[in-house]
């Protein structure tokens, strides 16, 4: 049986269930957030002290894109997540593009935030997010100009899970401010991904692995 430590609202986590699904991969869930033992205990089998962390027999794996790629090789008989052939860099340059977003984003308003009020913040904060700004129009280009709804020409795959993720994990922070204080921080930058994302992500909204995410 896999075991997948995750946090609920982790686009990380999320793009990591998607995953699983699309393999047809059974997994018991724990949550990092609502058990603490738990993210404690992931934290001991891998190096990185993020979530997620995947357990399949002996084996614990962490980082999303890392496990992703490691499914693929792992159970080859399932769908693919990852597309061969002319949309390979595609699908392999979306996924980047997402994690300079997501990672840009939240180190400024998580990991620098208690530097706020250094002389050098401005800067920082400027620097940071002027690269997730970057990466996210460039995103918004690029599924603009696909003429399908998905990244690939054969339909879902790990682009496809990364990006509507990121979609969805900025569309649920009005939501999660009053709970969550790393959000709120987050809300503080005034960060927004261009609204052509959010026209992209609408066909796939319904997916009953999407919907199932809770």
């Amino acid at each position: 049986m896999r075991t997948l430590y995750h946090y609920r609202y982790s686009p990380f986590s999320r793009r990591t269930r998607l995953a699983l699904a699309h393999k047809g991969l059974d997994c018991e869930l724990r949550e990092g957030r609502d058990t603490p033992a738990s993210a404690e205990e992931a934290r001991r089998l891998v190096p990185f002290r993020t979530l997620p962390v995947l357990v399949d027999g002996a084996r614990a794996l962490g980082d999303s894109t890392a496990i992703a790629l490691w499914l693929d090789r792992a159970y080859a008989e399932a769908p693919r997540l990852w597309p061969g052939g002319e949309d390979a860099a595609e699908a392999l340059q979306v996924a980047a593009l997402v994690d300079v977003v997501l990672d840009c984003v939240v180190d400024v308003g998580t990991r620098y935030y208690a530097l706020r009020n250094d002389a050098a913040w401005p800067g920082v904060k400027t620097e940071m997010l002027g690269r997730a700004h970057t990466a996210a129009t460039a995103l918004a280009d690029r599924v603009s100009a696909l003429g399908r709804p998905t990244v690939a020409s054969d339909g879902w795959s790990a682009a496809d899970m990364w990006l509507l993720t990121m979609v969805l994990w900025f569309e649920s922070m009005p939501g999660r401010v009053a709970t969550s204080q790393n959000i709120r921080q987050i809300m503080e930058l005034g960060f927004a991904l261009p609204p052509a994302l959010a026209t992209w992500a609408n066909p796939h909204r319904e997916r009953a692995d999407v919907k199932a995410l809770g």
